[in-house]
């Protein structure tokens, strides 16, 4: 007997499988469109390139319904309209001719593009409907980054775990100082330059939550994560300040970051949060994210993690 996902825990889902689709581009988009449709209909067939022939413009299949499905993922989607268009007419000639006859007729041709939430556009549908007029019996679809999302979240909840790994849990958050070492060690691997930041003089964890308009969920790891920062405190006391130093300036660098590749939506902070665990992380053990919750926690308070509403004078972490 498989757990139901609460309200939160899909929240949470969604959030990360946002994330994905805005990392994901090209191949690495497409193969997670054909895990997501396989744990969905055990009838999807993936088509994997062959030789001189490659995939024949057919990226999946389901025999059974004659739904055809063709994956368009650059890494700029809106910039590459006229290439979209095109590769559209093409791949559909290509597949028709190859597939309508010889393995089961063409009943419905899905464009799978990742549009990164962002639409399709106008002149992708006159197309679609031209080929509608020109192939008698075939219905011609945009399937867009939304539809895929639709399908995931209505999938059982130990799929949804095999492809996003186990959603975390606010109140599960325990920190573990042995490891802390290593996860450091994995932060400050990442640092990229040095950046200069200044410490309000008393945080306002509330209003800084409030400010950068953080869900409750986001709230909720962020507040269990600073009811651990007492150990956190102890280790950083036993530590030179330099690995402090480094830690705050990879933060600030990972958010940074986050804020600049994430497009502009109303969940924005709360992707760019989920972005920023996802790259600290040394791996996806409960135990490596708890530590980084509650590093996160504790310089969301201290330093440069989010904005803060009113700039104050500098002030020493301890």
């Amino acid at each position: 007997m498989f757990t139901i996902l609460t309200v939160d825990d899909l929240y949470i889902a969604r959030r990360l499988f946002q994330l994905e689709i805005h990392q994901r581009n090209g191949q690495d988009y497409e193969n997670l469109f054909s895990k997501v449709m396989r744990l969905h209909n055990v009838d999807f067939i993936q088509i994997k390139p062959q030789g001189q022939y490659g995939d024949r413009k057919n990226d999946g299949f389901i025999k059974s319904t004659g739904q055809y499905f063709q994956v368009y993922a650059p890494e700029n989607p809106h910039q590459k309209e006229k290439e979209a268009i095109e590769k559209l007419a093409t791949d559909f000639s290509g597949l028709y001719a190859y597939w309508h006859g010889t393995v089961t007729p063409v009943k419905e041709f899905n464009f799978v593009l990742n549009d990164k939430y962002k639409g399709t556009y106008p002149t992708l549908h006159p197309e679609l409907t031209k080929i509608e007029t020109n192939y008698l019996g075939v219905t011609c679809k945009a399937f867009l980054s939304q539809h895929l999302e639709d399908i995931f979240l209505k999938l059982p909840h130990h799929h949804i775990i095999d492809i996003l790994g186990k959603i975390p849990m606010a109140e599960d958050i325990s920190l573990d100082t042995s490891i802390l070492g290593e996860v450091i060690g994995h932060l400050i691997s990442l640092k990229d330059g040095l950046i200069i930041e200044k410490f309000p003089v008393n945080p306002n964890f509330e209003e800084k939550i409030i400010f950068n308009s953080l869900s409750q969920h986001v709230a909720t790891f962020l507040r269990y994560g600073s009811y651990q920062d007492g150990a956190l405190k102890e280790y950083f006391k036993l530590n030179s300040t330099f690995t402090k130093d480094d830690l705050k300036n990879t933060f600030s660098q990972l958010y940074k970051n986050a804020v600049n590749e994430i497009p502009d939506s109303s969940e924005k902070n709360d992707l760019v949060f989920f972005d920023i665990v996802k790259k600290a992380c040394p791996a996806s053990d409960k135990i490596y994210r708890d530590a980084v919750f509650v590093l996160m926690a504790y310089f969301f308070s201290y330093c440069d993690i989010f904005e803060e509403p009113i700039l104050k004078q500098q002030q020493e972490l301890f």
